[in-house]
């Protein structure tokens, strides 16, 4: 495994905070044969555990981390698919179909000169109150049919909620984690006053917290990340909100190549309808694979290549690297 720091071209900055650079952990698995990839990438402010956590855990060998076991868990279902000869989409059922890319604009960035740089077929706005009506009308005045979403990283209150109506009003598709985490009782009634899908994202870190959701009536989306919940949990809440006749948002956490493959994945499953798909060089200066997977824009179609499609370069990393590690066998013992 390999620790990288990878500067990000401008700060992102959110209601919960800024990052202006991506630490990650890069996971492989190999059967001697082939090798799986994985990536364990905890988010300041958005996952319990932290870099360091990620690190010790899964140099150890102890109880990992959740990040931890995410990007153990990215690495065996890539290595899985790879061993089959198929690719990771189609390996957990999903379907070879053209996806729209997304990007997201931070607190302090212009959201239409993002748009125009990156040609994505949609946005995802990050809001907060008193940042956000202006936001979503000056991007939908430019561009009247585009897909927009925001993103409040729940940073609204129940009396902050004119202004997620307003907004409703400009044709949003979706709100994703407008209220608190905890509170699921907010969520389940702003569903009743907007037409915009209600999204949670922090709360789905399980298939329980899921399930807690789905029986509270608090969304009309779950946000999915393989990099905050695995490959196998991220399937599984999918399958959770097809048969609650909800929908999902395949989602990551600022990662390299490797966990947006992961993401991109699920972003092929039957009940993906929105998704957080995009280059990881509109927002990383560094590359774990070189030239190797190429640029996107509007739409990203499935490789047919076994496993993510690709494999990391160390050459092309390595000066992003602050350490690195072989596992062993022991964490499988």
């Amino acid at each position: 495994m390999w620790e990288l720091s990878i500067p990000l071209h401008a700060p992102f900055a959110t209601a919960t905070g800024r990052v202006a650079e991506r630490r990650a952990v890069l996971v492989s698995i190999t059967d001697g044969a082939m090798t799986g990839w994985g990536e364990a990438a905890p988010y300041p402010g958005g996952t319990p555990d932290s870099v360091d956590d990620a690190w010790r855990t899964l140099e150890r060998g102890s109880v990992l981390s959740p990040t931890a076991a995410a990007g153990l868990d990215e690495a065996s279902a890539d290595l899985k698919a790879r061993r089959y000869g198929k690719p990771l989409w189609e390996s957990i059922g999903g379907a070879s179909r053209p996806i729209p890319t997304s990007v997201a604009v931070g607190l302090d960035e212009d959201p239409v000169a993002r748009i125009v740089t990156t040609g994505a077929a949609g946005v995802k706005l990050k809001i907060r109150p008193g940042n956000d009506v202006a936001r979503v009308g000056d991007v939908r005045a430019l561009f009247p049919d585009m897909l927009i979403g925001v993103d409040a990283n729940g940073s609204y209150r129940w009396k902050d909620r004119n202004g997620l109506l307003a907004m409703d009003g400009l044709g949003v598709e979706y709100v994703e984690q407008p209220f608190p985490a905890d509170d699921l009782t907010s969520h389940a009634r702003l569903r009743d006053e907007i037409v915009a899908a209600v999204a949670l994202d922090e709360p789905i870190d399980s298939e329980a917290a899921a399930i807690r959701a789905i029986e509270a009536g608090a969304c009309d989306v779950l946000v999915v990340k393989p990099s905050r919940v695995g490959i196998r949990t991220a399937r599984t809440i999918h399958d959770l909100a097809l048969a609650g006749g909800l929908r999902i948002k395949a989602s990551g956490l600022l990662e390299t190549e490797i966990g947006r493959a992961h993401s991109f994945a699920i972003a092929t499953l039957p009940a993906a309808v929105f998704s957080d798909i995009a280059d990881a060089s509109w927002y990383l200066s560094g590359s774990v694979v070189g030239s190797g997977t190429g640029s996107c824009t509007g739409y990203l179609t499935p490789t047919n290549s076994p496993g993510i499609g690709f494999d990391p370069d160390p050459t092309a990393f390595a000066r992003y690297v602050v350490r690195e590690s072989p596992l062993g066998s022991r964490i499988w013992d």
